[in-house]
């Protein structure tokens, strides 16, 4: 009876230690398996949180940096904005470049030229030199932004659209969370000229990761040669899709909103309500972080009829800019910023899904798509600009709130629109 137990005893064990090893085994192939599954999204991830930070922290510091050197209100404003001239001055030629040479080399040049100007910046010596230098980062921005835009596009099928959000959520992780939080603690530690030099490194890792991988990220050259006629006639003819135009005014108004936030809300804190540049770094990650968090983890919403997320999104929009327009508590300030953040997040969710299925040239789709994201980089600060020279800082907010109600009346009446022709099919 002993003998029979001891027997056992020792199965057991030696089924268990040789156990091991095949577990062992069978975890690793999972883990590869999970790896070559995400493979493109993570590298496409990877280079969005590098370049993100690098544009946060450009971000950031822009509007002190140009403090320091005496600039106004409205020139602030058009120091972020006319960087956004530069992007519309290049988005659609880019859009047809990268169809002509690839994005590979498209994407590889505006990395270079860009971190070149990044350090270039900290040798502005008037508000008006940094703006004209940073119509020129904005050009190269143009360009690096349409070319990754165009090779995701083209992968998106492979990707799976659940996964769209992942995109724009690790560029949100770097521009609105980790760019803000690095740059608000490198700001106090080191010169202009420093900060300038380390935000122009982040731009170094994606080139690596564009170079390596099993797998071809960027896009190749278009195999059909069109001439200037032709090219036309494909922008005339995507621009004819209501839900490509629709999901680009949706990013336009989406991007000058986050753009406008992130130029003056430091500027309001520090100048209007008479605390930190911590504090103004905060908010910043607040909306950046409850944006991730929409954009990573709500993939399901995607399952809604979209026309709905659209409303319910820029109504919420809307009560948050009223929040933070008339609020001085901090509480409710930060709660405003989580509000914008989330909802933001909703937007960007449903406006990729959407560019993504949508059938052409991806160097052509992106260069319509990033077309909105550039107008709204321009207008949005050039207004708050305007406002906030005229009205106070905090109306720059409010003056938001009739285009986000606008957008929401448009998805209403176009949802009810589908519906009864769907009905009636």
């Amino acid at each position: 009876m002993c003998h029979r137990r001891l027997c056992t005893h020792r199965q057991y064990v030696t089924t268990g230690v040789m156990m091991r090893p095949l577990e062992r085994l069978q975890l690793r192939s999972n883990l590869q398996q999970l790896y070559k599954s995400n493979d493109l999204i993570m590298r496409f991830m990877l280079i969005n949180v590098c370049t993100g930070t690098w544009v946060g922290m450009v971000n950031f510091i822009i509007p002190v940096f140009a403090l320091s050197l005496g600039a106004s209100s409205f020139e602030i404003g058009l120091v972020r904005g006319l960087s956004g001239v530069g992007d519309l001055l290049l988005v659609l030629p880019a859009g047809l470049l990268i169809d002509y040479f690839g994005s590979r080399k498209m994407y590889l040049a505006s990395c270079a030229v860009g971190g070149a100007i990044t350090i270039l910046l900290a040798l502005a010596w008037t508000p008006w030199a940094l703006i004209v230098m940073m119509i020129f980062y904005g050009m190269a921005r143009s360009i690096r932004t349409t070319s990754l835009n165009a090779s995701f596009f083209q992968h998106m099928n492979t990707i799976g659209a659940g996964k769209g959000g992942w995109y724009k959520g690790s560029m949100t992780v770097g521009a609105q969370f980790l760019g803000s939080l690095i740059g608000g603690a490198l700001a106090v530690a080191v010169s202009f000229a420093g900060y300038f030099v380390t935000a122009s490194m982040f731009l170094l890792a994606p080139i690596l990761v564009a170079l390596g991988g099993k797998s071809e990220l960027m896009i190749p050259a278009s195999r059909k040669k069109r001439g200037l006629k032709g090219s036309v006639d494909g922008y005339r003819h995507l621009l004819r899709d209501r839900i490509l135009v629709s999901a680009t005014i949706t990013e336009c108004i989406n991007t000058a909103f986050a753009i406008t936030f992130s130029t003056f809300v430091a500027v309001m804190v520090i100048t209007s309500l008479g605390l930190s540049i911590a504090m103004a770094a905060l908010l910043i990650s607040l909306r950046g972080l409850a944006n991730i968090v929409v954009v990573f983890f709500g993939g399901r919403l995607l399952e809604l009829n979209h026309y709905r997320l659209y409303v319910a999104s820029f109504i919420f929009s809307a009560a948050g800019l009223l929040l933070l327009g008339t609020s001085k508590d901090v509480w409710l300030l930060m709660l405003a910023s989580v509000i914008l953040g989330l909802f933001s997040g909703v937007m960007t969710l449903v406006t990729f899904t959407q560019v993504g299925s949508t059938e052409g040239e991806k160097g052509k789709v992106s260069g319509i798509f990033s077309f909105g994201q550039k107008a709204g980089m321009v207008a949005g600060p050039v207004l708050g600009g305007i406002v906030g020279s005229f009205t106070g800082l905090q109306a720059i907010f409010l003056c938001f709130i009739p285009f986000f109600l606008l957008m929401a009346a448009y998805n209403l009446l176009e949802g009810r629109n589908t519906r009864n022709i769907s009905g009636a099919a």
